[in-house]
């Protein structure tokens, strides 16, 4: 995949100023269009108070999650500014601000959005092209893996949050609730003319997957290639993560041992992103902001 610049249009920048301690902390958050083809992919770009170029990070979010993460991406988000560190964060197709179909959000489409959002910034923004690193929570995770494994990688440094890394069979009866018949049914809806199942997650979120979507997924095996990253790699994971469990991060340790595990205790799935365990967030928090700031800066 290759990392060409995007066509752009901003929108209205919004300032937001901030302490942490005696040191008074300023950041710049700014709300972009990235126009990748004619795809529209709504962004939020944040850059640290200070003299560029920064070390900078592209946060990829999980499975309709959008690029809030029920708040918890935006303080993610700060949490890298005040360590110094530029973020982009996008919504894909049919999540947060995007106006797409929710069918138009394969991995292909989801990967090729990412990209486009990572050269929108080196476009736009003062991010340092050599000191760049990529986040990804649960199917962003999915989606950090796949391109760090490319050819062209442009990353120094991965960071996973809660990653989904199973092979794609395994991922599909997930959202099948483990059933084989029921995976079957949602394909051959996939596969009608409508070209889209109809799909009700555990949260109650109604969506659309595309037939591109289930057939992307089958073939995806994001830690068979892994190897071919060679930068330093950081996994958190909750204890009480009933989603992406122990074995998935196992497994991803296993096929990168150089990469680094943090476990956060009381930890289920929201990662404090939806409920409120302040203790949760800030470990989120604190672990991406120290690796990517060790590992960038």
């Amino acid at each position: 995949m290759k990392f060409a610049k995007a066509g752009m249009a901003m929108l209205l920048a919004a300032t937001s100023l901030f302490a942490l301690g005696s040191a008074a902390l300023a950041e710049t958050s700014t709300d972009v269009t990235v126009m990748n083809g004619a795809r529209a992919v709504p962004a939020t770009v944040v850059v640290p108070d200070g003299a560029g170029p920064f070390p900078a990070v592209v946060m990829n979010h999980g499975h309709g999650g959008g690029r809030q993460e029920g708040g918890g991406f935006g303080k993610l988000a700060k949490a890298l500014a005040d360590a110094g560190i530029m973020t982009i964060r996008m919504d894909f197709p049919g999540t947060g601000d995007s106006k797409e179909s929710f069918a138009e959000g394969s991995l292909t489409n989801m990967i090729s959005d990412s990209n486009a959002s990572l050269a929108y910034m080196l476009a736009n923004f003062p991010a340092d092209k050599d000191k760049l690193g990529i986040l990804g929570y649960s199917m962003g995770g999915r989606l950090a893996l796949t391109i760090a494994q490319s050819p062209d990688n442009p990353y120094k440094a991965v960071g996973l949050l809660a990653p989904s890394a199973n092979p794609g069979k395994g991922l599909l009866l997930f959202f099948a609730g483990g059933s084989e018949a029921e995976y079957e049914r949602l394909y051959a809806e996939a596969s009608s003319e409508k070209g889209y199942a109809d799909y009700t997650t555990m949260y109650g979120q109604q969506q659309k997957l595309g037939k591109a979507w289930f057939d992307e997924m089958l073939a995806s095996s994001p830690l068979d290639g892994i190897g071919a990253y060679k930068g330093p790699m950081l996994v958190v994971h909750g204890d009480k993560d009933t989603v992406i469990q122990q074995p998935e991060i196992d497994a991803v340790k296993a096929a990168y041992p150089a990469a680094s595990v943090v476990t956060v205790p009381e930890a289920d799935h929201g990662y404090g992103f939806y409920s409120d365990q302040p203790e949760v967030t800030k470990l989120v928090q604190d672990s991406f902001a120290t690796f990517f700031a060790e590992n960038l800066k």
